[in-house]
């Protein structure tokens, strides 16, 4: 990302468990509490009375024509932030949503991502074809690293970000298989974390070119990263030294230091390998690190939307004036040295670290600057 232009975000927009806005999902991670638990009626055999984060039918209705609906509802008002018609559109979702919803009716999985892009973008009068990202549970996450990177190149004036995920069968039953799913939900780093819950959401965020000088913009993209790391049947583990390689690039080409960071907000996945892995790369980035919270405890696991969803859900917190604590954990792992926040922090002006990490080891960092 060039020196002379950043990218800043102009507005943002999500749709949660918690409810249809900022000031449901401030509150409730404020208080550091999870998303409220839904059962889901709708998922035929299933009855094993999962914990997941699900929206209520009210804001979301699991289909291609009610997401089309709810994706809408975030992503105008998010556009209406942007002032010119050639911003580019990227959206950022495992589609794991899709496999179930449009293979069974003869559609392609990822075309079918791919259409909804271009629905929304005709919905929105954007007139530059649409980028739909699909790598896992970092989609959205490296769909805001490519806007920020575009717009700091000036190759395009603006851009809208989109990420979603929807709860599935395929994606319960997959990360049952792996014995990932926790009945108590996700705790991040905490001593008796047993893996993570599954959650759903929808997020807009809209990124606008922001040269040295200008003044107004509240949060500033510096700089970010990615790291692919699988390389055969290994690669899929948790890897403490591509975590490490990702954060410590992202500092890189934002110009700072591990000292100027005020917090970080980690990927915090709940596993035990997974936690283990990011704490032993946050102590050998930071030495000490800054305070660390984690907000999957709050929202679940939402795959392919969490970069997006996490990231407007922690600016609106910064906006609120504080960092959240991470939901769940509860007594810390003397084997980590590291304790989440378990209260809410004053938040200060200044460069955070967003930590998103996907299975398959596409990993994502990002260095955001705040000022009130």
């Amino acid at each position: 990302m060039p020196r002379d232009v950043r990218a800043s975000f102009a507005d943002w927009h999500m749709r949660t468990p918690f409810g249809p806005g900022r000031a449901e999902v401030v509150r409730a991670l404020r208080e550091g509490r999870g998303a409220p638990a839904r059962g889901l009626p709708a998922f035929p055999n299933h009855d094993r009375g999962d914990l997941t984060a699900a929206m209520d039918a009210a804001d979301f209705t699991p289909s291609p024509a009610g997401l089309r609906a709810a994706l809408g509802a975030v992503a105008r008002p998010a556009r209406a932030a942007l002032c010119v018609p050639d911003a580019w559109l990227v959206v950022g979702t495992s589609g794991i949503f899709f496999l179930g919803e449009y293979m069974e009716s003869g559609h392609d999985w990822l075309g079918s991502c791919g259409d909804i892009a271009d629905d929304l973008a005709r919905d929105l009068g954007l007139e530059s074809a649409p980028l739909t990202l699909s790598t896992a549970c970092s989609s959205s996450a490296n769909a805001l690293l490519l806007a920020a990177q575009a717009i700091g190149r000036e190759e395009c004036p603006a851009a809208l970000v989109v990420g979603f995920e929807a709860l599935s069968p395929i994606a319960l039953n997959g990360f049952r298989s792996l014995m990932l799913l926790d009945p108590r939900g996700c705790r991040p780093f905490d001593r008796n974390r047993a893996g993570l819950h599954l959650g759903e959401g929808l997020a807009a965020l809209s990124l606008q070119a922001s040269p040295p000088g200008v003044r107004g913009a509240r949060a500033v993209v510096l700089g970010g990263a990615h790291v692919c790391a699988a390389m055969g049947p290994a690669g899929q583990a948790p890897d403490a030294d591509a975590m490490h390689a990702v954060m410590a690039e992202a500092l890189r080409v934002a110009q700072r230091e591990p000292r100027d960071i005020v917090a970080i907000k980690a990927h915090g996945l709940g596993s035990t390998d997974s936690d283990e892995a990011e704490a032993r790369a946050l102590h050998r980035l930071y030495g000490t690190p800054p305070p660390v919270t984690s907000l999957k405890g709050s929202f679940g696991h939402t795959l392919g939307a969490s970069g997006a969803l996490e990231t407007a859900a922690f600016l609106s917190c910064l906006e609120a004036g504080f960092v959240p604590p991470a939901a769940g954990f509860e007594e810390a792992d003397p084997g980590l040295s590291l304790a989440p926040l378990s209260k809410p922090l004053a938040a200060p002006p200044g460069p955070y670290q967003l930590n998103f990490f996907g299975f398959g080891a596409s990993y994502v960092s990002l260095v955001v600057a705040w000022q009130p």
